[in-house]
């Protein structure tokens, strides 16, 4: 049933812009703020599909775009996400095998970056829609967390019974891209779908261990684990458009 809904959504599209023509000038000077949410997948080797992967499953992202034009069809401006990963806690009990386990909210990652957009507006009525379609380059700032997790365990079977893992500030660069169709009604407000993408690239998040053994001391340390920790998206959305 989704697919024949993709299908009917595609050639309905399709057909309205062969009887229309691009308007590269669409854009030109206007500007406008985009509300998004939608799921997100980890890469490969952030999943817990990878037997070296970090135990991360499907989540979700929010985000909030503003971006403003100059002329054929480029224009600029920043953004801001968040993205939630679920943990596999089942994996990781069976991997660390301790006697009880609490683990808090999956991983998380906030990103505040810079857009660099291309549109490719196609007017099917000057005063009623507009088929907009865009690719936009991201690039900027992402902070990254773990989960919490706390392990304790027979002082029979391990020499620390309690160990905490702790999520300390981690942030990185990343670079990534958006692109998607929006439908835009009167020249005000429209709505987005879009496929988003962070580039792998190998990259660390930091934490801190505390364990202790049976008789109480105390030992505390600072590490990380170090991953490609790419992702991509589904973004779904409503723009309000100004300046039109």
């Amino acid at each position: 049933m989704k697919k024949t809904y993709i299908i009917v959504f595609l050639l309905v599209i399709i057909t309205a812009s062969v009887k229309s023509q691009p308007s590269l000038d669409y854009w030109n000077y206007a500007r406008y703020l985009k509300l998004s949410a939608g799921t997100v997948s980890p890469g490969t080797d952030f999943s817990d599909t990878s037997e070296s992967g970090l135990f991360a499953k499907d989540g979700y992202q929010i985000g909030l775009d503003y971006n403003l034009f100059l002329t054929y069809g480029f224009g600029f401006g920043f953004d801001f996400e968040f993205n939630r990963f679920r943990f596999n806690e089942e994996a990781f009990f069976s991997y660390a095998n301790p006697d009880y386990m609490k683990i808090g909210p999956g991983y998380s990652s906030t990103k505040f970056g810079l857009n660099l957009i291309y549109n490719i507006p196609v007017v099917v009525h000057p005063d009623a829609f507009t088929i907009n379609l865009f690719i936009e380059g991201n690039a900027g700032l992402r902070g990254m967390s773990i989960p919490s997790i706390d392990l304790e365990y027979d002082e029979i079977v391990n020499y620390y019974v309690d160990i905490t893992y702790m999520s300390r500030s981690s942030v990185m660069g990343y670079l990534g891209y958006n692109t998607g169709v929006q439908l835009i009604f009167s020249n005000r407000f429209g709505v987005n779908v879009s496929y988003n993408t962070v580039i792998p690239r190998r990259q660390s998040i930091r934490y801190s261990v505390r364990k202790f053994n049976a008789s109480g001391d105390l030992y505390e340390d600072e590490s990380y684990v170090s991953n490609n920790l790419d992702h991509t998206g589904l973004q779904f959305g409503i723009m309000f458009i100004f300046g039109k």
